[in-house]
């Protein structure tokens, strides 16, 4: 656990971060928020039982079911049961399990516009969260004047620094977890060098079906027929390491080009709001040491930020146990930071 907190009077809201994961560990994830639409997408609100002291939106990761997630909807009760209101938005494109260019500007914009509407933002203050991939989206979005003059702090579960490092890991080691891989793929053959009608087909049925199996990792070859010959050959691409290393070359170029928005900025004003980096630390698909890293650029940058690495996160799963002590003190200290900031 870090802390850096230049100049803050903020104080820890300890109470409700006991209360959030307290309801976090009971679970509510049978229980139905409100669902309404809004400029064209469908957005989950939790509502707190008491006035809210503020709202919270929280931007999905690369997630097949969504808002609609059971993980992602108990954390959105859990946040409603500190005393927030939440609101968590469908990004079409990223429920769609697919890398993009024009992403960053559909979740800025899907941000301002809700930020923008006081039905459903309803107080001064706001906070914004994501996870993944989807971590880059909104610490893009929150620089927009419209969004940073009224954010109070951002949260960014299992988050990355360098996308070159992360695509690497995720192409080239055999401790990665493949889904990141399958996606990756993907997006590449049918945004960057699009493949054959059957080939993208191929990629989105592993991909989905990767998705769904949320029991462990997944085995690359059990997610392609290995009698047909195309389905045999994407497997070979993405599964011996000299062609895994050619074709990670391949996806850092277009990094480099149509998916810029998916790189982190590295100048970053000294006034931006406050940042909670939280990541498990035996996270498969984008290591803790990513979000390690993005604490050394808030340092460097001068912006107040808390790094919370604990057993208790993987990649998109969370499990909480009240015996072990020191592990729980580290996540109540980090969502207390988060909750006080939240607060104002």
């Amino acid at each position: 656990m870090q802390a850096h907190r230049p100049g803050s009077k903020m104080r820890p809201d300890w109470l409700g971060a006991m209360m959030l994961l307290f309801a976090f560990q009971r679970g509510r994830t049978k229980s139905t928020p409100q669902t309404v639409e809004h400029s064209g997408t469908w957005v989950d609100i939790y509502q707190p039982l008491r006035p809210p002291s503020a709202t919270v939106i929280f931007v999905p990761g690369l997630a097949i079911r969504g808002r609609e997630d059971p993980r992602i909807r108990n954390l959105g009760w859990a946040l409603s049961a500190a005393g927030l209101r939440v609101l968590i938005p469908d990004v079409p494109s990223i429920r769609s399990l697919k890398i993009s260019s024009d992403q960053p500007e559909e979740v800025r914009q899907l941000l301002e516009n809700l930020v923008g509407d006081p039905s459903m933002v309803t107080t001064r203050n706001i906070s914004l969260m994501s996870v993944s991939f989807s971590g880059v989206f909104v610490l893009r979005a929150a620089l927009s004047q419209a969004l940073a003059e009224r954010t109070r702090v951002l949260c960014l579960i299992g988050g990355y620094f360098d996308i070159e490092q992360v695509a690497s890991f995720l192409i080239n080691s055999n401790r990665a977890d493949v889904y990141g891989r399958l996606i990756i793929a993907s997006s590449y053959f049918s945004d960057i060098e699009p493949a054959s009608p059957a080939a993208q087909v191929a990629l989105v049925r592993a991909v989905e079906a990767a998705a769904h199996d949320n029991s462990g990792p997944s085995d690359l070859g059990a997610l392609f027929d290995l009698a047909d010959p195309l389905e045999k050959s994407l497997h070979h691409v993405l599964s011996d390491p000299y062609e895994r290393e050619h074709f990670c070359g391949k996806v850092i170029a277009g990094f480099d080009e149509a998916w810029m928005g998916y790189r982190v900025p590295i100048e970053l004003p000294d006034n931006m709001a406050p940042v909670f980096l939280l990541h498990g630390r035996g996270d498969r698909v984008i290591p803790p040491g990513e979000s390690r890293r993005l604490a050394r650029l808030f340092s460097d940058s001068g912006i107040s930020h808390y790094l919370c690495v604990t057993d208790f996160l993987g990649h998109g799963d969370a499990a909480i146990s009240f015996s072990q002590v020191s592990e729980l003190y580290r996540l109540i200290a980090g969502f207390a930071w988060f909750l006080g900031h939240c607060r104002g």
